[in-house]
């Protein structure tokens, strides 16, 4: 639990959306300093992390960094602060692509198989896990493609699922709901689509803590989320996809 940071400490009753956005922002980071005179040093550079990903989630750049400037707070733990702005970068999830890193996180997770096979799921499975229902595909078990298609396959079938992850934030956001997250969130949340498809992702509990604004609880439910004993090897992925949720967090 503590590599995720205890973001409720923040978001506790989602205040900031019933107050002032600047008032709010100021409250958290108060807590923030004065938390921090707390607890060891090793511990400080999280808290200040932590804090600095909420603040994002609520008010631009420009405002977080003014806050920080003119506030009592150290110099060192403003230092920590401004390169924690610099290194993340926060918005609405529509607008982000998949990251070089989260393709390779995915390349990596699904193995490459060159010769189609067959899971006992109605389907056909060859390259990077590119699925097609049998009958209408024009693969078949055993036949063999070259990695070059696989390749092909696999940043088609990943532009399809990250197209999918935008639009579940797009609709949010046309409801009212602005929720921001980090490139590594969303790298793991395509992830998790292109294993568990748009509409499973979209349906889990993932995005409904998500939409709730408890990335705590998103990240955790990310660990056991439709792993079954069937697919032993998904617990793996799914670690693999909670370490990249909060990856520099």
């Amino acid at each position: 639990m503590e590599k995720i940071l205890n973001w409720q400490l923040f978001l506790e009753s989602e205040k900031y959306i019933a107050i002032n956005e600047e008032i709010a922002m100021r409250e958290i980071w108060d807590k923030t300093i004065n938390k921090i005179k707390e607890i060891p040093k090793i511990s400080q550079r999280k808290l200040i992390q932590s804090a600095i990903f909420t603040l994002l989630t609520i008010g631009s750049v420009g405002s977080v960094v003014n806050l920080i400037n003119n506030s009592n707070a150290d110099d060192d733990v403003k230092i920590e602060a401004i390169s924690t702005i610099d290194r993340l970068e926060v918005q609405n999830g529509s607008l982000f692509t998949l990251s070089d890193r989260g393709w390779d996180h995915i390349r990596e997770s699904e193995k490459l198989k060159l010769k189609g096979y067959k899971l006992g799921d109605r389907m056909i499975t060859i390259g990077y896990g590119h699925a097609e229902r049998i009958g209408k595909s024009k693969y078949r078990e055993g036949q063999r493609i070259s990695e070059e298609e696989a390749d092909k396959l696999l940043r088609s079938d990943l532009k399809e699922k990250a197209d999918g992850v935008r639009r579940i934030f797009s609709n949010w956001k046309k409801e009212g709901i602005d929720i921001k997250i980090t490139q590594s969130m969303f790298d793991a949340l395509v992830s998790i689509a292109y294993n568990a498809g748009v509409g499973g992702l979209s349906r889990s509990p993932i995005m409904a803590f998500l939409k709730e604004r408890d990335y705590e609880k998103a990240a955790e439910s990310i660990k056991d989320f439709k792993v079954l004993k069937k697919f032993p090897g998904l617990k793996d992925r799914r670690q693999r996809e909670y370490d990249l949720f909060v990856a520099g967090l």
